[in-house]
């Protein structure tokens, strides 16, 4: 999916537009409005499609529930050629979107475009957005760990290894971790993100061991340990997994080393993050 800005849209994306949908996107673009706001509205300016639905006739109605779409071929065509330009998926035969990743175009618009209402407050008390940052597998290379214990440990903890004691103390970063955390601070208000797992004490030390270790300037008294991350409020969440909440976190979650999802390491996530700082 297209990383662009309302601006970046209007300017180069004219011709898959029409005069109503530009008319629309400049409305947008003009009014200042808080995050979900401008999200929703920034749909409805782009792919005010996916509510020809609510025009059906009793006829047109019956035709969608069979599958059959009642929008002429030209207009569909038209249509997927719009979504195909701004990477979001094409409509389905019956004339509704297959998934919603219009919704997550718009949030990135709204994000890089940086004309939300939440942000221009923030910017206005000189403030800067949250990150919080994972430690396990993002931070912190795990696999490290592992080689450096025994194998009776292997054996008696296995399927369990995070809870073999003292493991979380023979860690080393993972590549590029700690310069980005570092470019992180600077442009942002960062803490780390962790959980520790509940059997095993001495993670919960071992892991602000690590930190006055590796981070010990930057990440002082930034250490935060849950297994509830999605209460934690911020902007950004950068985690390798959906669990312990990272899954239901209410701002932007940057899947760390996730198939498909654009951050496979360091350099791709601070990539992003530059046009967003």
């Amino acid at each position: 999916m297209k990383t662009l800005t309302i601006g970046k849209i209007l300017n180069d994306y004219q011709d898959y537009l029409s005069d109503y949908e530009i008319e629309q996107l400049r409305k947008v673009q003009r009014t200042r409005t808080d995050f979900s706001t401008q999200v929703r509205e920034l749909k409805g300016a782009l792919f005010g499609e996916e509510w020809d639905f609510m025009g059906d006739s009793i006829a047109d109605s019956k035709d969608r529930s069979r599958g059959i779409n009642p929008m002429s071929q030209t207009y569909i065509d038209q249509i997927n050629k719009k979504r195909k330009a701004f990477g979001v998926r094409p409509y389905y035969d019956g004339g509704t979107a297959s998934d919603i990743s219009s919704d997550y175009f718009c949030e990135e618009v709204v994000r890089h475009t940086k004309n939300y209402k939440e942000l221009l407050d923030l910017k206005s008390r000189k403030e800067k957005q949250i990150v919080f940052v994972d430690m396990d597998g993002v931070l912190v290379n795990f696999q490290s760990g592992i080689d450096r214990i025994s194998e009776e440990e292997k054996e008696k903890y296995e399927g369990n290894l995070d809870e073999v004691p003292g493991i979380f103390s023979l860690m080393e970063p993972n590549d590029g971790a700690i310069e980005a955390y570092k470019w992180l601070c600077k442009n942002f208000d960062t803490y780390i993100l962790s959980t520790a797992p509940w059997n095993n004490p001495s993670a919960w030390q071992d892991k602000l061991h690590w930190v006055k270790k590796y981070l010990p300037d930057v990440s002082h008294k930034r250490l935060i340990l849950s297994h509830n991350k999605h209460l934690a409020k911020g902007d950004f969440l950068i985690d390798d997994r959906t669990a312990n909440g990272a899954g239901k976190f209410i701002g932007k979650h940057i899947h760390f080393k996730e198939d498909g999802k654009g951050f496979d390491d360091w350099r791709a996530v601070i990539a992003y993050m530059k046009n967003l700082a």
